[in-house]
């Protein structure tokens, strides 16, 4: 009798399929187009060289998400993540561009890229010293880092701009948030399933039609397009540039690492040092062909995996259809320009919707921690408070060099790599002394007490 198929490979019906797939990309659209937007206003690119920079990481974020959701060879985890530009390249391409040029900044990512493909399997053999206490710890300190991103297109990144906190932004926000639980409390079956999507259209509708969103620009710009390869030039290599787009990618493993490891908890599926290689060898082959085709570091999000856990849809079939859709919008611009003129605050309201979902998810794993072990206390406690500085004092690291704010200013992996030290230092030295009596059998141990 063949075994029962895994959740994680089971395969919807063509039009929800399609449907389904549709939801991944808005859920995390706005996190993909944020990257080149920022990069060319960096650089002080015309608007048009900006859109064909959205154009390209559309089709390289599509590429990269069919390939996790498919798996070819040894490419792709074959879960239900999303790829896109990642916002810890922003500083160093434009550091770099605005210094030394965009040929540069791509000679960098092709090499960078091509290194991230071969040390895969060495980073992932780093598995093991994720324990359920680390993973339910990356898992929230994950969501919590995301929800700010989704508060942040509700009220504006500015806050001393006039418009910041705007009432009308703020109640059409609630609004769409009033319409995801309605709808998830009323729908049933695939209408169920669709909650996010159905209050996203009716809340971009009523954006639109009450003036805090628009289409105008839709019919203005090409039909089709993307740029030719080496667009800026001869890619030229400097070695300082690659260093520090190094260690842009350490950072960007132990993130997309974690994400691995959240999915798999999600969906109910064992992840392993396996799994973690081919999921970074799409990190790093959609970064090093960034380096021919003027895209963008690269790396596997999690702003989806949210949206797995609200609408339990485990099916990876859905994201691969949705990095389909991804494509698309690249190449068919005017598609990819009405999912842009969705209203901020609505995108918001359903990012944070998904990113609290998320950090349920990693509660719900630290649920089955034993935290009469003060190890497990200290380890979520401070994972959780440093990793959550970033996100609560983007200045707090202001004083320090360029090169350790690159790391220090990701939460997710300073909070990651404190968790995994944490865990070595209780737990590691505990197994050197078998004589010292295990903290579980000692309430007065708890931290609490002491």
């Amino acid at each position: 009798m063949a075994s029962p198929l895994s959740p994680v490979d089971e395969r919807p019906r063509f039009g929800p399929l399609v449907l389904l797939g549709l939801q991944h990309v808005l859920v995390m659209y706005a996190g993909v187009v944020v990257v080149p937007i920022v990069v060319g206003a960096g650089l002080g690119l015309p608007q048009s060289q900006i859109a064909d920079l959205v154009s390209v990481d559309l089709v390289l974020a599509g590429i990269g998400t069919m390939l996790q959701a498919f798996g070819v060879w040894k490419f792709g985890i074959r879960m239900p993540l999303v790829v896109g530009a990642a916002s810890n390249g922003i500083v160093p391409m434009v550091l770099i561009g605005s210094t030394q040029g965009l040929s540069t900044v791509y000679g960098s990512l092709l090499v960078v890229g091509v290194l991230w493909v071969l040390i895969a399997p060495l980073f992932s053999k780093l598995l093991k010293l994720f324990p359920e206490v680390v993973t339910g710890t990356v898992i929230t300190l994950i969501g919590l880092t995301l929800i700010p991103v989704g508060l942040k297109l509700i009220a504006g990144s500015n806050p001393s701009a006039h418009n910041y906190g705007a009432p009308a932004n703020l109640a059409l926000a609630g609004f769409t948030l009033a319409l995801i639980a309605v709808f998830y409390r009323v729908f049933r079956g695939l209408l169920g399933q669709l909650a996010m999507l159905i209050a996203l259209t009716v809340g971009a509708i009523v954006g639109w039609v009450t003036g805090l969103g628009s289409l105008a620009g839709v019919a203005h710009g090409p039909v089709f397009g993307l740029l030719r390869p080496m667009h800026y030039g001869a890619l030229h290599f400097d070695i300082p540039s690659i260093l520090l787009f190094l260690v842009i990618v350490f950072v960007l493993m132990v993130e997309a690492s974690g994400q691995g490891l959240a999915v798999g908890q999600v969906v109910g599926k064992k992840v392993g040092p396996r799994d973690i290689a081919n999921l970074l060898r799409v990190d790093g082959l959609l970064t090093a062909l960034s380096g021919v085709f003027n895209g963008f570091a690269y790396t596997t999000f999690g702003q989806n995996i949210g949206l797995v856990a609200l609408t339990k849809v485990r099916s990876r079939y859905p994201v691969a259809v949705g990095g389909m859709i991804l494509v698309v919008f690249g190449v068919v611009q005017p598609i990819g320009r009405v999912i842009a003129a969705i209203p901020q605050p609505v995108i918001g309201a359903a990012a944070v919707a998904t990113f609290a979902a998320l950090t349920v998810s990693g509660i719900q794993l630290l649920s089955r921690v034993d935290f009469n072990q003060t190890g497990n206390l200290v380890i979520v406690m401070l994972s959780l408070g440093v990793g959550l500085i970033p996100a609560g004092a983007p200045d707090f690291y202001k004083q320090f060099p360029f090169a350790a704010q690159v790391f220090l200013k990701s939460g997710v992996a300073t909070g990651t790599v404190l968790a995994v030290l944490l865990n070595l230092l209780f737990f590691a030295a505990r197994k050197r002394r078998p004589e010292e009596p295990l903290v579980h059998r000692e309430p007065a141990a708890k931290l609490s007490q002491s």
